[in-house]
C-alpha cells in the first residue's frame, strides 16, 4: 500500500508532455512479450481458463470479482456442465438454488444467472486467446527481436491458442447461436462488438480449424494436455455432426471424413471404461483421450471442474474416502432414465456405475439427494486404488476427457445413420 501511495503521489506532483508512454509497472504487454520464456506461460493461462476460476482456488477470480457469486460455480467447465447436463434427463442437482432448479425443471429464462456465468466465461476465454494471438504475430515477434527456435515455439503456441479460441467459440455457437464476434484483428475498444450470425460463425470455425490443423503437432506428438492435430480433427467432426442445426445444411459426409481421419491416428480405447474418469486417467486412459481439461490437486486447485463433479456426486450413505475426497456435497444424481437403460436397475449389470444403498430410483423431490441414484463414474482415486495427490482430499487429479475416441465412434455411427437417411429421402423425393 505504501508503494502504491507513493506512485499516486508522484503522479499528482508532475506530468509529462510525452503522452505516448508505456506503463511504468514491471509487468505490462511489452515487458512480458519481450521475454521468449513468457510465451508458454501466457499460453498456460489460456489453457487454464477452461478449468480454473482465477489465481488460486478462491479469492482472486478472473471474472465477477466482488459480485458475491460462488467462485467455483463461475468456472468454465462447471458452468458448461450445468448447462449441458442439468437441462437433460441424465442429471439433477439437489441444491435449493433458484437458477439450478430452473435448469432441473427446464424453466430457465435469459435472466438465469448460470446462463450469464457460462456466457461470460466463454468470452473471457476468447479475450485471453485474442490477446495472446495478437501479441505473437510474426510482426510482433520480429519487432521484439524474437527469432529462431524461440520464434518457432511462439508460432506453435499461437496456433494452439487459435484452437482454444475456436473451442470457446464452438461452445458459444452450440449454446447461444448469434453471438458477439471479436478476433485478434479487432483492437481492444470501449465499443460493443458486432454480432455474428450462427451460420457465419460456423463458417469461420470451419475455416479456422482447417487452417490450423496441419500447423499443430501431429496426433500424439504434443505434450499431454495440449492441442494437436487430433484435437482439431475431433472438433471439426463435432462441428459437422450438428451442421444442419447450425446452418440448415447437413454435413454428415464431412463428419465421417474427419472421424475416419481420427480412426487412423492410432488412438485406442482404454482397457477399462472406469479408467477414463479416475485420478490417473492421464496415464491409464491416455490412448483414448484426444484432448483433456487437465486437473492437479496440488497445483491447479479449483472448486469447479472435476473437483465439483466428484464432490457433488457424493452424499447420503456414500463415504467420501471411497472416491478420493474428504467429503461429499450431496448434489448430483441421475434420473431413472439412465439406470433403466441397463439390463437391470438392481445392480446386476457390471457396466453400471450407480450407488443405490439408501437411494430411491424415483425422484419425488428434486432437492432431496436420496431421490435418484448417485453416479459413481468420477473418482479421485487411481486405477491402483490410491487417493489423489491432495492430502486434504479437497482438490482432485482427475482430468476431464473433453474429446476422446469413444465419442468419435459414436459420432461416426450417428453420422453414418443420418447420412443414409438423408440419401433415402433425396431418392424418395427424386
Amino acid at each position: 500500500m505504501a508503494a502504491a501511495a507513493l506512485l499516486l503521489t508522484a503522479g499528482l506532483s508532475a506530468c509529462t508532455k510525452d503522452l505516448d508512454r508505456s506503463p511504468f509497472y514491471d509487468l505490462n504487454t511489452e515487458s512480458v512479450y519481450t521475454d521468449p520464456a513468457n510465451y508458454i506461460r501466457v499460453l498456460a493461462k489460456c489453457y487454464a481458463g477452461f478449468n480454473l476460476s482465477g489465481q488460486g482456488s478462491t479469492g482472486s477470480p478472473d471474472v465477477f470479482a466482488g459480485s458475491g457469486k460462488d467462485e467455483g460455480e463461475t468456472s468454465y467447465l462447471r458452468a458448461y456442465w450445468y448447462l449441458q447436463e442439468l437441462t437433460t434427463d441424465e442429471a439433477v442437482v439437489a441444491w435449493n438454488s433458484g437458477p439450478l432448479q430452473e435448469l432441473n425443471t427446464m424453466t430457465w429464462t435469459s435472466s438465469n444467472d448460470l446462463m450469464n456465468n457460462s456466457y461470460t466465461r466463454i468470452f473471457y476465454e476468447v479475450a485471453l486467446c485474442n490477446e495472446f494471438i495478437r501479441e505473437s504475430s510474426d510482426d510482433k515477434l520480429g519487432s521484439r527481436g524474437i527469432a529462431g527456435t524461440d520464434a518457432d515455439n511462439a508460432r506453435l503456441y499461437r496456433t494452439e491458442a487459435r484452437f482454444l479460441r475456436a473451442l470457446a467459440y464452438y461452445h458459444a455457437l452450440d449454446m447461444y447461436g448469434n453471438v458477439p464476434f471479436v478476433t485478434e484483428a479487432d483492437a481492444p475498444s470501449k465499443d460493443l462488438p458486432k454480432q455474428i450470425k450462427r451460420a457465419d460463425l460456423f463458417a469461420y470455425l470451419e475455416s479456422e480449424l482447417k487452417a490450423i490443423e496441419l500447423l499443430l503437432k501431429p496426433a500424439h506428438q504434443a505434450p499431454y494436455g495440449r492441442a494437436d492435430q487430433g484435437a482439431a480433427q475431433a472438433l471439426l467432426a463435432k462441428l459437422y455432426l450438428n451442421a444442419e442445426v447450425y446452418t440448415g445444411t447437413a454435413r454428415y459426409t464431412d463428419c465421417l471424413t474427419y472421424c475416419n481421419k481420427l480412426l487412423g491416428e492410432g488412438y485406442a480405447l482404454a482397457d477399462n471404461y472406469q479408467w477414463l474418469f479416475m485420478a490417473d486417467n492421464n496415464v491409464k486412459a491416455a490412448s483414448e483421450i484426444i484432448f483433456p481439461i487437465t486437473s492437479d490437486g496440488l497445483v491447479s486447485q479449483t472448486y469447479g471442474g472435476t473437483t465439483y463433479l466428484i464432490h457433488a456426486a457424493v452424499g447420503g450413505r456414500m463415504i467420501g474416502g471411497n472416491y478420493g475426497v474428504s467429503s461429499g456435497w450431496a448434489g448430483n444424481r441421475t434420473r431413472k432414465n439412465l439406470p433403466l437403460q441397463f439390463a437391470s436397475a438392481n445392480g446386476d449389470d457390471s457396466r453400471e456405475m450407480f450407488f443405490q444403498v439408501g437411494q430411491n430410483l424415483e425422484i419425488n423431490d428434486l432437492t432431496q439427494f436420496t431421490d435418484g441414484y448417485a453416479v459413481t463414474k468420477w473418482k479421485n482415486v487411481t486405477s491402483a486404488g490410491a487417493a489423489g495427490s491432495d492430502p486434504q482430499g479437497n482438490f482432485v487429479d482427475t482430468d476431464f476427457p473433453l474429446l476422446r475416441l469413444g465419442d468419435v465412434y459414436l459420432m461416426y455411427a450417428e453420422a453414418q445413420q443420418r447420412e443414409v437417411r438423408v440419401h433415402e429421402v433425396a431418392l424418395w423425393v427424386g
